[in-house]
């Protein structure tokens, strides 16, 4: 009886990780808003990383080509940010998914629409932009090319 208790034990133990799910793109994208710097985050894939980084490198210390904080569409972020924030997930085939984020209660005119992908085994956002009123697509802006 102890070796079988043992053995399931043990089956368990190995089945965990299988049965631990990733993060879905809702939660990838929350995650970027719990973040106080968006210019470099786990959450982009390599290619938006980089777009990132190389922005950086070319302002050499300055405010670079992207001026403002996309992720609220350049209202200050403050810390009950979040919880004033919707978010919904729309998957377009198991490897691409789109999350919407737009103020509760709002017109939509602010909304951001995150483009995710699955990247070295998990989701990334691959680019994000704005709907609405102001509209931009950020890899766009961080490559220095007109909003």
């Amino acid at each position: 009886m102890k070796k079988t208790a043992l053995a399931l034990g043990l089956l368990a133990l190995g089945l965990a990780p299988a049965l631990a799910a990733e993060p879905g793109p809702e939660a990838v994208v929350k995650k970027l808003y719990a973040e106080p710097h968006p210019n470099h985050s786990a959450v982009y894939t390599k290619r938006l990383q980089s777009l990132f980084d190389a922005d950086a490198k070319q302002a050499n210390g300055a405010t670079g080509n992207l001026d403002f904080d996309f992720r609220l569409n350049g209202e200050p972020m403050k810390p009950d940010t979040v919880k004033a924030l919707t978010f919904k997930e729309a998957t377009e085939g198991k490897d691409q998914a789109k999350v919407t984020v737009e103020r509760k209660g709002g017109d939509g005119s602010k909304s951001i629409v995150y483009d995710l992908v699955r990247e070295d085994g998990g989701w990334k956002v691959s680019d994000a932009h704005a709907i609405g009123d102001q509209k931009w697509q950020l890899s766009t802006i961080l490559k220095g090319e007109a909003r």
